[in-house]
Formats: structure tokens, sequence, C-alpha cells
């Protein structure tokens, strides 16, 4: 029977172990934008990445897919300044992110519908940043088929700590379920903020 000199077993399972390690790195996300890479390729959430949405209380998802489109179905119990408020069914954006868009006019485009089970007639729509509120969400109709609505916002500051995209469809009835299949960030130009520097 074959056998490895003393010699050899460290330095080949010191050689085993880095080879693990860089495997599973190579695993880990590699998709790092600069700034002016988000600027120019703008932010999408769809397909996959719908995962990343999160709920606030009173709202529920689910993930579907129909007819190859993959869509988050939220269901709304409540109305958003019932109980503990949130962004509703809400993307949080990354530093790398925020720190892109802000100091910008931004251009959110989403793609809903109502849901074809209990669809919501209207849902409400925000970009949480500072100094935008609960008091600025905006109410849009839904269409039986999914439509895109674009909201072109001017954020007040131009630091920002946080950036939620917020949904929260229409609560008011048993019709209280919205479909959404995309929503884009689009920086568009740069504009003079209330907190820049003179």
């Amino acid at each position: 029977m074959l056998s490895l000199p003393d010699w050899a077993f460290y330095p080949i399972s010191a050689a085993a172990a880095a080879g693990m390690i860089a495997a599973a790195m190579s695993f880990g996300d590699t998709n790092h934008r600069t700034p002016e890479e988000i600027r120019a390729e703008g932010i999408t959430f769809e397909g996959e990445s719908l995962a990343a949405l999160t709920v606030g209380n009173g709202l529920t998802v689910e993930f579907l897919t129909e007819n190859g489109i993959r869509f988050a179905r939220v269901s709304a119990a409540r109305a958003p300044l019932d109980g503990i408020q949130s962004a509703g069914a809400f993307f949080t954006l990354t530093t790398e992110e925020i720190e892109a868009l802000q100091g910008h006019r931004i251009r959110l485009t989403y793609t809903l519908r109502a849901a074809s089970s209990n669809g919501a007639d209207e849902a409400l729509l925000n970009f949480f940043t500072p100094g935008r509120s609960q008091q600025d969400w905006e109410r849009h109709l839904l269409a039986p088929e999914f439509d895109t609505i674009t909201m072109d916002l001017s954020p007040t500051t131009c630091e920002w700590g946080f950036g939620y995209v917020g949904l929260w469809p229409d609560w008011r009835s048993s019709q209280n379920q919205a479909d959404l299949s995309r929503v884009e960030l689009t920086a568009l130009e740069a504009v003079p903020c209330s907190d820049q520097a003179p």
C-alpha cells in the first residue's frame, strides 16, 4: 500500500484547505457595482431578486410564477397608519445604492397589476428617504394586466441614511391584493439639495 511521506502531509493539507476556502468564497456575491455603474445602469428588482422584498406588520407576500413571469403577490390587512408604521412591502437599498442615488432626482418604475384573485383597485407607492414619510404615499389605480406606473421624485436632502422602495395595496375591502413583477430605480439629473454645502 502506498503511503504519504510525513514531510508532505502539511504542505498538501494546507494546499487542500486553501483550495476549499477559495472555492467556497467564489460562490459569494460578486455583483459589486460602483456608484457610477449604479447611476448608469439603474437598480432593478425582478425575477429572483424579488425575494429581497420585506413586508411590515399587516401585510403578507407570496412569490408566484405565471406564464413564465415571477411576481410577488402582496396582501394588505390594514392601513399604513394603523398600528406599527413601516414602509409596507419594501426593498431596502444598499449603502452603495444610496451613495449612487442621493443628490439626484429619481425615477421609480413599478410593474404592477391587481391580483387575479381579490385584486385591489389601487395601491399606495412611496420612496422613503430622509424628508419623505408616511404622508408621501401616492395612490395609483391598478389594471387587471401588468402595467407600469412611473413616479419622478426629487428628494429634499442629499445625504440619505436609508432608502426604502415601498408598496401598500388597498386594504379597505377583501379586494386587497396586488402583484408586483418589477421595480426599477433610475438616477436622473443631480439636484440642488437643502443640505449641500454652499
